[in-house]
């Protein structure tokens, strides 16, 4: 017969699922949120928020800023300007390069629609949760980590 030893996980190792499966949770219930309220996905709300702080964005910055393939970053942009919301161009200097714009419909539904639907699945299925001590622990620690790997980027993580 053969003994299997339980393995008993760290705190460590607990407190990194419990965040770890906590933002996942979080983030599919905010994304049904906004997906209902301003009919589209919460990874369109951020590439139309990200290209507006921004004014437009390099395709490849974009995929930075939203932690995203390039290949993806591409389907992603091809369906935001389908919708009329977004806009691709080229400077004639460096045809390379290809950038991401907001049009005025885009700025249009950010404004009255996505951007709101998205302050309120945060301010309900994140915040509703929380205290203002484990909003502020929060921060601290999401800095921290940020921090830790050399990527918090005031631009990245602006509100």
């Amino acid at each position: 017969m053969v003994v299997v030893e339980r393995f008993e996980p760290s705190e460590a190792l607990l407190a990194w699922l419990y965040v770890q499966q906590g933002v996942d949770a979080v983030r599919v219930a905010m994304g049904e949120r906004v997906e209902a309220v301003a009919g589209c996905s919460l990874l369109e709300h951020e590439a139309l928020y990200r290209i507006d702080m921004n004014g437009r964005l390099p395709m490849s910055e974009l995929s930075d800023l939203l932690a995203v393939s390039p290949s993806g970053v591409t389907r992603l942009v091809e369906r935001l300007v389908r919708r009329g919301w977004v806009e691709r161009s080229q400077l004639p200097e460096n045809r390379r390069v290809v950038y991401a714009a907001l049009t005025d419909e885009g700025k249009a539904v950010l404004e009255s629609t996505t951007a709101p639907a998205y302050r309120a699945a945060v301010a309900e299925e994140f915040a509703g949760t929380l205290t203002e001590r484990d909003l502020a622990d929060l921060r601290r620690i999401g800095r921290k980590l940020l921090e830790a790997h050399g990527k918090w980027d005031a631009q990245r993580f602006a509100p």
